[in-house]
């Protein structure tokens, strides 16, 4: 006897965990229900110990979850009929799969409850169904005494979705029933009524030799399933359908496409033209065993005889395809699958009907064709296999041989080698070197790449990003050229200048791929035994990645095939002859059309990264040995970043507004739309552009504004460099009631007996031969300093530093001039009373000089009546017995155009021996007279009964026009520190303050008190320079004793002061 078992399977709630348990049993009740069919349906199970051993039981409750399948009728006990009782007691049921049980009429048409899915497969005891069947969500009857039998779709319960009832060929009858939640439905029939009532998901029909063909060509269009397969069942049989039928086709209003599966014989086309069924919303339409009278003929070739849409997969297994020519046959399917189809003759060329449509997949197998692959099929995947081709197969896919093909439908073999099997071809090899992979990859969007290049594949799941990162789509563009790559929305390309992507094949490496456009960066370069070492980034990633070249002067190199993203090793073409004469060669490196050039030394390590490389290659070139940036005329700083965009002097309006005139570096422009220019936030209409000028109609104003001009994306800043033009000026504390006042100049005229700017001093006349009277005078060459010793009194005036500051006054860098002059100029009969000071500046952080040359140039006054001068549009004169300071400061390059200088000018006062008690007063300080009103600003020192004073014009010579500037005052008890600020100068820029040291007219020239006591004051000068500049400070030093002035050729070192 046969044994006969039960199968358990897991069948309970999805919340609960089962396993099968050894030890615990099921209840009392279910153990017994178990029992009783065991023994009267003849079913055996191995009793080696508890149930849940051989059963499937709930861990907690020990309650059996199962499915039962009854043994064959052969050995079903006689009577044994299934009964409610059998099955009731099992309470935790949910698929019951019953087979080849006798059952009760009751037991057929009742719902068990929790059952959800019931099987019942060679049932007997019903011999007909004709009511309405329980309410399962799945009722699958399989069963061969229905042929022939009436069903009505009325007899379908309402609440059931998936519905199947096979084996027996039915005559169907749709009564329409009122409502339904039928999804799924199969059926073995003799006739295809209207079903247009029902909107279910899937339909599967086998249709056997009794079917209605009428019936078909009648009610075909009433079928909406989405997903529908329809068979002849045998396959053998003999029943030819109308192909037209198919294009009487319901289509959905939803974007859903049909799969539709036909295992019929179709005639063909009655007209002998294909039939269009491109717009009945296709996604797969499979035919198998399609007979022998499925095709339209053309030219004594059978050819495919349907027209289908894009997005269509077809397949066609077991037709009559005379040949692949013409490709255009099968439509604009994105797969074509024709197997064992009788094809022969050559493999068309592939030239797609419809290129907007670039994704497409070709299966020829089990055919007889010939020829080669040409390389248009490069476009395309194509599946030869088992064919009669020769020949080399294209690069495009043998680069590829160890593909895996994840798609099934297309075959059984795993990677695209077995494609290609079954064949002739010269080049299928396994281990077949690929030399054509070319990828280029390039940021799409934010989160997308577009990957295009040669032999790069027709797939990109297997794509990787930085070794991690998968991409969660990609879409075809070209198929097998050109890809769109996404990545998560969480992430993002913004800010990757380049990444790490990885093909897997045909090379399973790493490489790199910019992601912004930008010359290559140089940063390492070494010469040695005719091999170029080049190291830094964005080069190409690969031999024939880029068009890349590399020359250094004259001579040309050969690039190995080594190269990558970060790396390049070249020969050159001809032996390199290393001049003695030129110390830096000009290396240029040319990646994708960027350009990059540095200067380097071929007998050194060259590998000083310059400042921000120099910005780019059209700002400026780095010099990798010395590290320092060779910047183009266009742009200024360490790294050539700034625009050489700049005012350089204004002539301003009156305060009633007019036209006023800039001066500078501009861009030339015939119209004035990218120009605009604003005085203190005020439109200034342009008038007038020019290289070097820009005129503008200046709106009514007063005071001291700010300039902000604008043009072509470049923008300047002027802070305080523009001052109306006041139409009266007001004199320095009104002349003191002691003289008359210039409204035009702002200049005093001192009445008789007065002096000083302000006419507040009266003119001392007890000094004509005292011992303190007397004046000598030293220069000091190794210091620059001017020494000046008058009535026991030593007067000290020197240079002390230069600095750079940023538009905030934040300083940026400082130079010392405290030493390092030269002395240039001695006494000599066309100048005799000039002397000339220089010193080359060096970077405070670098021993390189920047090219920047300062000039001290000191002049004695010995005209009896003075000297008259005339500076920015003003005159005066220098009295004799004056010294003049005239400096300059030339070439200095700047880290940015809108940046300035400061210049530190010190003035110190010491006490020589002894000094007259009878004149020591207090340091009396005043400042109130520095303005941005008056055409002069003044400072005064009064102590021990002389008086220090100095005079700002507020004018500038800037590149020979005259132009304003600002002056500004600080002091403590025993010093002062004028700033002045000066525009953005490039050639020239001359300022002009005058120094007066006067006896006061209490001043007495003997005192009883022949104590001692060494005071101290510095006078501090903050000069401000703007631009490359060539500053002239006019320092007067007007004594009313004998004057004698000379060399101090070995001066003493100065004393150190309390700077500010």
């Amino acid at each position: 006897m046969n044994l006969i078992f039960l199968l358990i399977s897991v069948v309970l709630f999805l919340s609960v965990n089962f396993n099968v348990s050894n030890a615990i049993d099921p209840p009392i009740g279910e153990l017994n229900a178990l029992q009783h069919l065991i023994s009267k349906f003849n079913l055996t199970y191995l009793p080696n110990s508890s149930f849940c051993k051989s059963f499937t039981c709930n861990e907690t409750t020990g309650s059996l979850i199962m499915s039962l399948t009854g043994n064959s009728e052969e050995y079903t006990p006689i009577g044994a009929v299934l009964v409610l009782s059998d099955i009731l007691p099992f309470s935790n049921l949910i698929n019951l799969d019953l087979k080849n049980f006798n059952t009760s009429y009751e037991f057929f048409y009742y719902k068990f409850e929790p059952i959800k899915n019931l099987f019942h497969t060679n049932f007997r005891g019903i011999n007909e169904i004709n009511q309405t069947l329980p309410a399962y969500d799945g009722l699958y009857l399989d069963c061969d005494s229905f042929n022939n039998k009436t069903f009505k779709m009325s007899y379908i319960h309402p609440n059931t979705k998936y519905f199947s009832f096979q084996n027996s060929f039915l005559n169907l009858i749709n009564d329409f029933p009122p409502t339904n939640k039928l999804y799924s439905l199969l059926l073995s029939i003799n006739n295809l009524p209207d079903i247009s009532n029902y909107n279910m998901y899937t339909i599967s029909l086998n249709i056997g030799a009794n079917f209605n063909v009428s019936s078909f060509v009648e009610n075909y269009k009433t079928i909406k399933a989405i997903s529908r397969i329809i068979t002849m069942i045998p396959p053998t049989l003999d029943i030819y359908f109308p192909i037209e039928t198919l294009a009487d086709q319901y289509v959905t209003s939803s974007l859903a496409s049909y799969i539709m599966t036909f295992g019929l014989k179709f005639n063909g086309p009655v007209d002998n033209k294909p039939l269009n069924i491109s717009n009945n919303k296709i996604g797969y339409l499979s035919f198998i065993n399609p007979g022998s009278s499925f095709y339209v003929q053309v030219n004594s070739q059978f050819q495919f005889p349907l027209i289908l849409g894009y997005g269509c997969k077809i397949t066609l297994e077991n037709a009559k395809i005379s040949q692949t020519i013409p490709l255009s046959q099968f439509g604009s399917p994105f797969m074509v699958i024709i197997n064992n189809s009788s094809i022969s003759g050559n493999l068309d060329l592939y030239q797609p009907s419809d290129s907007s449509y670039p994704s497409k997949t070709y299966v020829f197998k089990d055919n007889s064709i010939t020829g080669t692959i040409d390389q248009s099929w490069c476009r395309a995947l194509l599946v030869v296999r088992n064919n009669k081709m020769t020949g080399p197969i294209p690069s495009c896919f043998s680069c590829y041989y160890k593909y895996p093909i994840l798609d099934s439908s297309i075959g059984t073999f795993t990677t695209l080698y077995g494609a290609f099997e079954g064949n002739n071809f010269t080049n299928l090899d396994l281990n077949l070197p690929c030399t054509t992979f070319k990828p280029q990859i390039e940021r799409y969007s934010d989160i997308t790449l577009l990957i295009y290049g040669d032999d790069i594949g027709f797939y990109g799941d297997l794509y990787r990003i930085n070794g991690t990162i998968n991409g969660i789509k990609y879409q075809t563009i070209e198929y097998g050229k050109k890809y769109l790559f996404f990545i998560d929305s969480r992430l993002s390309f913004t800010g990757v200048n380049y990444l790490a992507f990885n093909f897997k094949f045909p090379f399973d490496k790493d490489y790199y791929f910019p992601l912004i456009q930008r010359s290559p960066i140089v940063n390492y370069v070494f010469y040695s035994n005719e091999i170029l070492q080049v190291n830094g980034s964005f080069f190409a990633s690969y031999l024939g990645h880029s068009e890349q070249t590399i020359t250094i002067s004259n001579y040309t190199f050969q690039l190995s095939d080594s190269i990558d993203f970060f790396s390049i090793q070249a020969t050159p073409s001809t032996p390199i002859s290393i001049s003695t004469t030129t110390k830096y060669q000009l290396l240029t490196l040319i990646t994708n059309s960027k350009i990059k050039r540095v200067y380097i030394d071929l007998l050194s390590i060259n590998n000083n990264i310059c400042p921000n490389d120099c910005t780019d290659d059209d700002h400026g070139i780095c010099n990798l040995y010395t590290g320092g940036c060779v910047c183009f005329s266009d742009f200024i700083g360490d790294d050539c970043s700034h625009p050489n965009f700049f005012i350089t002097s204004v002539q301003p309006s009156t305060t009633n507004g007019g036209e006023a005139v800039f001066f500078g570096s501009f861009s030339q422009t015939t119209t004035f739309e990218n120009t605009s220019l604003t005085i203190g936030a005020l439109d200034c209409p342009i008038t007038f552009n020019s290289l070097d000028t820009i005129k503008c109609n200046a709106p009514p104003g007063n005071g001291i504004k700010t300039v902000m001009l604008k043009q072509n994306n470049k923008e300047f800043t002027g802070v305080g460099i523009y001052k109306y033009i006041d139409i009266s000026i007001p004199c320095p504390n009104k002349c003191s009631n002691n003289g008359l006042c210039n409204s035009t100049t702002g200049i005093c005229k001192c009445n008789n007996g007065y002096t000083l700017f302000d006419c507040s001093a009266l003119i001392n006349t007890d000094n004509g031969n005292n011992p303190g009277g007397g004046t000598n005078t030293t220069i000091d060459p190794g210091t620059g300093s001017t020494n000046i010793t008058s009535s026991q009194t030593h007067f000290q005036i020197y240079l002390k530093s230069l600095i750079e500051v940023d538009i905030n006054n934040n300083q940026i860098k400082s130079y010392s001039l405290l030493k390092n002059w030269i002395f240039n100029k001695t006494e000599n009969e066309i100048e005799p009373n000039k002397y000339i000071l220089k010193q080359q500046l060096i970077n405070n952080n670098s021993t390189n000089s920047n090219g920047c040359m300062v000039t001290s140039t000191i002049e004695e006054i010995k005209d009896k009546n003075g000297k008259e001068f005339t500076f920015a549009g003003t005159s005066f004169i220098v009295s004799s017995g004056s010294i003049k300071f005239t400096i300059s400061i030339s070439n200095y390059t700047y880290q940015n155009n809108l940046n300035t200088l400061k210049l530190e000018l010190i003035s110190s006062v010491d006490k020589i021996d002894t000094i007259d008690n009878c004149n020591s007063k207090d340091t009396e300080i005043d400042t109130s007279n520095v303005n941005d009103i008056s055409t002069f600003n003044y400072i005064k020192i009064s102590k021990n009964n002389k008086i220090f004073s100095g005079r700002f014009i507020n004018k500038v010579m800037s590149d020979g026009r005259s132009t304003f500037f600002t002056t500004t005052t600080r002091n403590d008890s025993n010093s002062i520190i004028v700033t002045l600020n000066l525009p953005h100068c490039i050639n020239e820029c001359l300022i002009d303050p005058d120094f007066s040291v006067l006896v006061s007219n209490d001043f007495k020239s003997e005192c009883d008190d022949d104590s001692s006591r060494k005071w101290f004051l510095p006078v501090v000068v903050v000069v401000p320079v703007v631009g490359v500049a060539f500053i002239i400070i006019i320092l007067f030093i007007i004594y009313k004793k004998s004057l004698t002035f000379k060399i101090m050729i070995h001066a003493t070192k100065l004393k150190k002061l309390n700077n500010k």
